[in-house]
């Protein structure tokens, strides 16, 4: 009898020891899962600026990049005014800072086009959608763009956490007439508006 209360016990006791290292190892095996809910600051910064973007007025950021290009930007101290300007629909951020974060191209949808239209209907231009650099007319000779148009090319929409964004955009004119850099832009009472630029500044 009193050896079999003794088996008992040492068998209880294994037990015990058992449930202690299973419950020591599933502890173990949840902080990875207690990080994933509390996420480092870079990430959470990332997940918020991915979400930020989905609210952001793309036409209205768009068009004031145009505007600014247009009316200064346009390698000829704003004095160019084309009177055909030819959009490129998909984004390339290869286009400005080579600092700043390279994000996949995105096609620029219809909607957005047509309000980025309306936008700078002010302009004396004639705004022409194409879906490739190839397919805007230019002249074999030097480069330009038939009917004296330029061509613009737009990056990628990218949230900061001081709530600035940052969109980069080019120009085309010819051959060896050409530029492009990264705007920041800045949400006032009248919309979003380019405040500045950053980063690197190239003129062919």
């Amino acid at each position: 009898m009193n050896g079999s209360r003794l088996t008992n016990m040492v068998s209880f006791s294994w037990l015990l020891m058992l449930l202690v290292v299973l419950l020591v190892v599933l502890l173990a095996g949840c902080t990875p899962l207690a990080t994933l809910d509390n996420p480092s600051d870079a990430a959470a910064s990332e997940l918020s600026n991915v979400a930020t973007s989905a609210s952001i007025n793309a036409a209205e950021v768009y068009a004031a990049v145009v505007r600014r290009i247009y009316t200064i930007d346009d390698t000829f101290g704003g004095a160019l005014q084309p009177a055909r300007v030819y959009l490129i629909g998909q984004t390339d951020d290869r286009i400005g800072d080579p600092g700043l974060a390279q994000l996949p191209a995105q096609p620029i949808n219809a909607a957005t086009r047509q309000a980025m239209v309306a936008q700078l209907a002010d302009l004396p231009a004639q705004w022409v959608w194409v879906e490739r650099r190839e397919d805007v007319p230019l002249r074999p000779e030097d480069g330009r763009i038939e009917g004296e148009g330029v061509l613009i090319t737009l990056g990628n929409i990218h949230p900061q956490a001081d709530g600035t964004l940052l969109v980069s955009g080019s120009i085309y004119v010819a051959s060896l007439a050409g530029g492009g850099q990264t705007f920041i832009l800045e949400e006032t009472a009248d919309g979003w508006t380019v405040t500045g630029t950053t980063g690197v500044v190239w003129i062919s």
